[in-house]
């Protein structure tokens, strides 16, 4: 028994609470369990109970033993002043006043039996053999949930940029867009790209591609040594003058990851693709004017350099580089969704929130480690929306072992019986 289980059970009434009496023999009633508190002083607030014909408002103080009042030097705090019933689950102490319940013996065993074994699976999804007893409502309203938590932190990410920003949102947006360009390899140090250039200055160059390339490339350090190519060198040159201009800070490029990565997915071809996107900025405005509109991220494809080349001065085959449609649903899903959801929170526009939900629901599903360790009869895996979920679920929920935070958690353990059991000794 641990005490989070304990607050579980009295929170939810999962215990024999037929003839309910105090250690004394005092008929108990609990006309109200009170609200969990998760701050300082006694666990449960504002509770009523009903002792004998004498009604009772107050708090409840639980513990695993009822000498942890002692341990714990409760009879020391004024904030336990007011405790009207200790509940425990051994009572091997009994306090001189204050009534006390012990649940030893009310507790289904079924329910300690299934909260055990949540704790000691080892595979990914604890509950997975005991998922039928869920049912598809539950699922549904608490993949919502999770898909809001999700957004909600995130949306707190942008919003803090936000004010790093000085409240402008484009720069916000840009630099969101840079990390999720960066791929998960590169996603830090394409971000820091994006802190050390500003897109205010790349906008001064949008009509010409060499020169935001030159910018971008320079900046991130790619162009810091000597070329055979005419493109590069050009850039180089460029990139001199700009460097000059703008007093602009260098990355080194063995930041940059390469490694076991597809090429498809090098730094440099991302860059080469944010380039392009730059020549449709400012694109925030657009964007929460008319947040279907995709037609921006449909048509990016580098410039002519790039369908040979992967890398600076090494010549490979032809080939048309075009954004292809799962890094688009990464931004939908990791950008789009995320910036319209703090834009709709900071200006209070419940319309752009659902836009928010709705851009995931129409997004196809992400497949990474995380979605791959829960199979489909554990959740549909069909939208961006039940990736979030099910990401947001393993993150905070399966890899933390909050089972009894977690509805599906609640419903498993909550599906017992209420029967009287023998004392455990």
């Amino acid at each position: 028994m641990k005490e989070q289980l304990l607050h579980f059970i009295w929170q939810y009434k999962l215990y024999n609470t037929k003839d309910l009496t105090t250690i004394n023999g005092e008929k108990l009633q609990i006309i109200n369990a009170g609200k969990l508190n998760r701050d300082g002083g006694p666990d449960f607030l504002n509770a009523t109970i009903k002792i004998d014909d004498i009604k009772l408002i107050g708090n409840i103080e639980l513990h695993i033993h009822a000498s942890d009042w002692k341990k714990h030097l409760h009879q020391q705090d004024k904030k336990y002043s007011n405790v009207i019933l200790h509940v425990v689950y051994f009572n091997e102490w009994q306090h001189p006043i204050i009534p006390t319940l012990e649940l030893n013996g009310r507790i289904p065993t079924i329910l300690l039996s299934k909260y055990n074994t949540l704790l000691q699976q080892t595979k990914n999804l604890a509950c997975q053999h005991l998922f039928a007893d869920i049912n598809t409502i539950t699922l549904n309203n608490w993949k919502e949930r999770l898909v809001i938590e999700r957004l909600e932190r995130k949306s707190n990410e942008i919003l803090y940029h936000l004010k790093k920003n000085n409240n402008d949102w484009e720069q916000t947006f840009y630099q969101l867009l840079g990390k999720y360009f960066g791929c998960h390899i590169n996603q830090e140090i394409f971000e820091k790209l994006t802190t050390l250039l500003d897109y205010k200055i790349l906008l001064k160059h949008k009509n010409d591609i060499t020169q935001i390339e030159a910018l971008l490339f320079g900046v991130a350090g790619f162009l810091n040594k000597d070329f055979i190519e005419i493109y590069p060198r050009k850039l180089k040159s460029e990139f001199t003058f700009l460097k000059q201009k703008y007093q602009l800070q260098l990355l080194h490029e063995h930041q940059w990851q390469l490694l076991r990565m597809r090429p498809i997915s090098f730094p440099t071809i991302r860059i080469a693709w944010f380039a392009q996107l730059i020549q449709s900025f400012p694109l925030l405005n657009k964007i929460v004017e008319n947040p279907n509109d995709f037609s921006w991220l449909d048509d990016i494809e580098p410039s002519e350099y790039w369908n040979t080349h992967y890398t600076f001065d090494k010549l490979s085959k032809f080939k048309h580089k075009q954004i292809g449609n799962s890094f688009k649903s990464v931004i939908k899903t990791n950008v789009i969704s995320p910036i319209l959801f703090a834009y709709g929170k900071f200006y209070k526009d419940e319309k752009l929130i659902e836009q928010a939900l709705q851009i995931l629901q129409q997004t196809s599903f992400e497949a990474n480690h995380k979605t791959n360790k829960y199979d489909n009869n554990f959740w549909n895996k069909k939208t961006g929306f039940d990736a979030q979920a099910l990401i947001e679920l393993n993150d905070n929920y399966c890899t933390k072992q909050r089972c009894l935070d977690c509805a599906i958690g609640y419903q498993i353990l909550k599906n017992t019986t209420h029967t009287a059991l023998p004392i455990i000794a």
